[in-house]
């Protein structure tokens, strides 16, 4: 079965290519979804961020590799404040 990209997923691998300490240890790619780029877009600031989480994962074939998830940054709910 062909790999099917989620929304908001991703792989990294470990860069077997790796030939001098410029290039990077891990490689891969996520998939965001337009929903998410134009949510965290709609803030209006300079420089957008996202969370990362990552799992440690093997493949059918072996391979270890990164599983990531990519969502909007964890804002704590405010506390309703009764006043006294």
């Amino acid at each position: 079965m062909a790999y099917e990209p989620k929304p908001n997923n991703g792989s990294l691998f470990i860069n077997e290519k790796k030939s001098s300490e410029n290039q990077p240890d891990l490689r891969g790619s996520v998939h965001v979804s337009r929903d998410l780029l134009e949510a965290l877009m709609a803030k209006g600031t300079p420089l957008v961020e996202i969370s990362l989480a990552a799992w440690n994962k093997q493949s059918a074939k072996g391979t270890t590799y990164l599983s990531i998830a990519a969502s909007a940054p964890y804002v704590k709910p405010q506390e309703d404040k009764i006043p006294y």
